[in-house]
């Protein structure tokens, strides 16, 4: 179930709010919401977000202090999702690598559904438990809350247990939440399907031409949206998800911090998907030694985080590619520290054109797709046809881009209220919301919204 589509929006929301404000355990109702949301969504994969909890829960019993049990836990969570996320990419390089071998990559299992997400939750878990930043979950429905909560269910933000733990136990509803997740559910909504998706049209338009139509102007338009377009869909997924959650009492860590206006790549990937960077950081950057053991142990360290970072993304080697990519820029910053301190200007002009070529990689499908992209923007390829980039830039994809470009400005930053006081509602704002709902069900019942773009990763 996505959260802009009308099962969600006008069935399943309402009606679970209304349960959960009126039934007292609220745990157990928000429990069987999530169960129900995620089934509805991957009920064949079910069983192995199921597995995935149970795992979970008999090792954090044991593994407070004990190397051992941690070994076996992330060794388990690690497996599970090596199986069903990298078993089609690894018997495909197998059979390329063999020939002759019988390996076939249709034969993997199907990708259950935000599976990098939960296992990195339970990986979290583990480690935190381990460490004593956590206590343990002694209840298992209080383990599954924590992994199955819905409104980061599918695509995060990656929430720690030691900073939910004491909001399952104990929150508060207050009408002043509630206002407040329900605007960022409305402004997560409108960047999805309002700038988002009207950016999506173009990119997939030039994306489908015939190779050798891709001219320069072309490759470098199709890039340089999808950059925006990724960054409104996952950004609005991020705040749907912190208001769903406002809304039902829990505050989730802000995943986006205008990362387009970042000065330079080391600065990008701190405002980028917060919540992943920060678990790599301190999941495994840190364990590793940092930046504390020497410049060649920090470059390596860089190296091996960022490799994982893309293969985290997607099986493929594209993906390998593109954490590869970055992990070069950030070492180089590193070594080059004049690189993180250009003036302001000249430093985001930098890090976005970086930005745009690295994602070339995510977008396409494969190397050879990407290089030919690369070869056109280069202005190495001369295209067989001549296509008008006019024709890919109507008036809702340029106010689109208007709109979103204001939205990246300090003095126009799109965010509601952090007043958590009891709301006055006033008309204005109100009837700004219904119209804003209006449009959004228009939108959805034309059927013309996209998945999130995040939801293959």
């Amino acid at each position: 179930m996505l959260f802009p589509s009308v099962p969600f929006l006008f069935y399943f929301l309402p009606i679970f709010l209304a349960l959960y404000v009126l039934i007292p355990a609220r745990n157990a109702v928000l429990l069987a919401g999530s169960i129900l949301f995620y089934a509805w969504g991957d009920l064949a994969n079910l069983w192995v977000l199921g597995l995935s909890m149970g795992f979970t829960y008999g090792v954090g019993l044991r593994v407070a202090g004990n190397r051992r049990w941690l070994a076996a836990g992330v060794t388990g969570q690690l497996l599970l999702l090596s199986t069903f996320k990298y078993g089609g990419f690894i018997l495909a390089t197998l059979a390329g690598l063999v020939p002759s071998a019988p390996l076939a990559a249709d034969s993997a299992p199907s990708l259950p559904l935000g599976i990098s997400f939960f296992t990195f939750h339970a990986l979290s878990y583990l480690i935190d438990v381990y460490r004593g930043a956590a206590p343990p979950a002694r209840r298992f429905s209080d383990l599954a809350l924590y992994i199955l909560l819905f409104p980061q269910l599918i695509a995060g933000p990656i929430v720690r247990f030691h900073s939910l733990h004491r909001q399952i136990a104990r929150r508060w509803l207050t009408l002043g939440r509630f206002r407040v997740g329900a605007e960022l559910l409305l402004i997560g909504l409108l960047q999805k399907l309002v700038l988002a998706d009207t950016l999506a049209k173009p990119v997939d338009a030039i994306y489908g031409l015939d190779p050798t139509w891709l001219s320069t102007k072309l490759a470098w338009i199709a890039a340089s949206l999808y950059t925006l377009q990724l960054y409104l869909d996952f950004s609005g997924y991020s705040h749907m998800a912190m208001g769903l959650a406002l809304m039902l009492g829990f505050r989730f860590p802000r995943n986006f911090n205008y990362p387009l206006r970042a000065t330079s790549v080391t600065d990008f990937w701190r405002r980028w998907h917060i919540s992943l960077s920060r678990w790599f950081r301190d999941y495994l950057y840190l364990p590793l030694g940092g930046s504390r053991t020497g410049k060649t142990r920090t470059i390596l360290n860089l190296a091996i985080v960022f490799l994982l970072c893309g293969l985290w993304h997607g099986a493929g080697w594209n993906f390998i590619l593109w954490g590869a990519y970055n992990g070069a820029f950030l070492i180089v910053e590193r070594l080059v520290p004049r690189l993180t301190s250009l003036p302001r200007p000249l430093g985001q002009m930098y890090t976005l054109l970086v930005t745009i070529i690295g994602l070339v990689l995510i977008r396409v499908g494969d190397l050879a797709e990407a290089m030919r992209v690369y070869t056109a923007m280069l202005g190495a390829a001369q295209p067989e046809f001549i296509t008008s980039a006019e024709r890919f830039l109507s008036a809702s994809t340029l106010a689109a881009i208007g709109v979103a470009g204001l939205s990246l400005l300090p003095i126009a930053r799109l965010r509601p209220h952090t007043s958590f006081a009891a709301p006055r509602w006033p008309w204005g704002r109100f009837i700004l919301g219904v119209t804003a709902l209006g449009w959004i069900g228009m939108i959805l019942a034309q059927g013309s919204y996209s998945p999130f773009l995040y939801f293959r990763f």
